[in-house]
């Protein structure tokens, strides 16, 4: 069977240490912004960031065996239910949020941390723009509508922040929050849709830098 068309581009980068320094800093910069602040906007950024790293890991268990289309479809399913259960479970904490808003806390510090992120994220799409500029227009598109996704997500993120932390309206942070499990919800549903569509056509493999399918609303 011949490989996922992106499936060398998306090993090779994800054993990059500046790829895996970039996604573990997003990572933390997410934990301390919810740590920090009560955000449960951030929680529910750092949930979604927490499932990509769990099927990461899998994935990683999994590449010490023969990697096939029809074993990354199964592991599109398995990602898009995970994603569904969290994101579902988030979007009603953050609706009994808007119901009951909770003041944040932390001063500058959880939107510093947001913005932190956005500029981390910049960094990871220009990485992975640029190991992908020899890749065939395809593959450029997936990696341009992954960056555009995780771009927009980390801008809600930050506005959640900013209205709930700097403007003493912890709603707009919940519903923020809420925007985000709506995106998770939508792309795990897309992961699983289209997992059969994986296994014909072979789609790039859930690895750091190589995008889910129509991961979201803006993917």
């Amino acid at each position: 069977m011949t490989p996922p068309p992106s499936s060398q581009f998306g090993q090779s980068l994800s054993g990059t240490w500046a790829v895996w320094a970039l996604v573990m800093g997003i990572v933390a910069l997410k934990v301390f912004a919810a740590r920090a602040t009560g955000s449960v906007g951030a929680l529910t950024a750092l949930t979604d960031s927490i499932m990509d790293l769990l099927v990461l890991g899998m994935v990683a268990g999994a590449g010490r065996t023969t990697r096939t289309a029809a074993a990354d479809a199964r592991v599109r399913r398995l990602k898009g239910s995970m994603v569904i259960a969290a994101g579902a479970f988030m979007g009603l904490v953050c609706l009994a949020r808007i119901v009951q808003p909770v003041p944040l806390s932390g001063g500058y510090w959880g939107p510093g941390a947001a913005l932190a992120v956005i500029g981390l994220t910049l960094g990871l799409a220009w990485m992975r723009g640029r190991a992908a500029a020899l890749r065939p227009a395809e593959v450029r598109g997936e990696v341009r509508d992954q960056s555009i996704a995780e771009l927009a997500a980390a801008g809600v993120l930050a506005l959640g922040l900013v209205a709930g932390v700097l403007l003493g309206a912890p709603a707009l942070d919940a519903a923020a929050g809420l925007i985000l499990a709506i995106w998770m919800v939508w792309g795990g549903w897309a992961l699983i849709r289209t997992a059969g569509d994986i296994a014909r056509s072979g789609a790039p493999t859930l690895v750091p830098g190589t995008p889910p399918v129509q991961r979201g609303p803006w993917g």
